[in-house]
């Protein structure tokens, strides 16, 4: 399935749960975000640990959100914290995210 069609009618309670975990901002990218996804494609997410949440999310909250949001979807995600994004990466995917 393409991640664009598992999330139609779902952007909603996706931005839900990823808020109920101490996120912010949540958008998407990459294929989905830029409409050039296909059945297997990963569903790119992003979302920014605010100052007050900061050395209280963990490594495991974040995988144990990203099992959540496969299962909420049905596709293979990929979930990323924007304070962590490489520099090199910021310009690209600034472009094409689009807010959840």
């Amino acid at each position: 399935m393409k991640p664009s069609h598992a999330i139609q009618g779902k952007t909603s309670e996706i931005k839900l749960l990823i808020e109920s975990y101490g996120f912010v901002s949540p958008a998407i990218f990459g294929s989905t975000a830029s409409g050039t996804d296909l059945d297997g494609s990963d569903l790119d997410i992003l979302a920014i640990i605010p100052a007050g949440m900061r050395g209280k999310i963990s490594l495991f909250d974040i995988q144990h959100l990203e099992a959540e949001l496969e299962a909420l979807t049905g596709v293979v995600v990929d979930f990323n914290v924007e304070n962590s994004m490489p520099d090199h990466l910021r310009p690209p995917i600034e472009r094409e995210k689009v807010m959840l």
